[in-house]
């Protein structure tokens, strides 16, 4: 596989950071669909783990050179659609999510153009406490452009710095490029 471009997901971690810890109207209702992500903050080298391992357990022609899903070439987005194949046919448990505490489930769909993540259905052991939290993220192919546009966006109606709360269920659509995700993205020191 060609060496993907790396982007620092310092953008998508000012976008978890400034909007939302999302808690009205997301319950779990009856065929909810769920997708795993890698968590945005995720290093550089647990990255290229992630894809190694799930690689070798699920085909991953899809982010090949001339696949469906190849763009944009980032180890993000590459790592991401191959730990979603991974956890989907391992039987979507929430353990089969984690790739050393770096997986993050999905609520909201993470396909982007022509790719498109697979989903299986609902998740096995996902219960309705682990929804009573949620924080938004940006979706793994999202452009730097874009991310910087949401950003923009997002510091105009809140003060950046602090972050502050500003939660609600459609916050986290910018554009198509939000994800809802049920565990805390916050990685070593950095907390949201």
């Amino acid at each position: 596989m060609p060496k993907p471009t790396y982007t620092l997901p310092f953008l998508s971690l000012l976008l978890v950071h400034s909007f939302f810890n999302l808690e009205e109207n997301l319950k779990m209702a009856n065929g909810q669909k769920i997708w795993c992500v890698v968590n945005p903050s995720t290093p550089h080298d647990e990255l290229l783990a992630n894809l190694d391992y799930a690689c070798t357990q699920v085909g991953c022609s899809q982010i090949q050179l001339g696949g469906s899903c190849f763009y944009p070439n980032t180890y993000l987005h590459h790592a991401s659609f191959a730990t979603n194949l991974y956890y989907q046919r391992m039987g979507r448990h929430e353990m089969d999510c984690n790739f050393a505490n770096s997986g993050l489930i999905s609520l909201s769909d993470p396909s982007s153009g022509s790719c498109t993540y697979e989903s299986g259905g609902e998740g096995n052991g996902i219960s309705e406490d682990k929804l009573s939290e949620t924080w938004c993220v940006a979706k793994p192919a999202t452009e730097d452009d874009k991310l910087q546009e949401n950003i923009n966006f997002s510091c105009n109606y809140v003060e950046c710095s602090p972050m502050q709360d500003g939660r609600s269920s459609t916050s986290c659509e910018f554009q198509g490029t939000g994800l809802v995700v049920t565990k805390n993205p916050g990685y070593g020191n950095c907390s949201f």
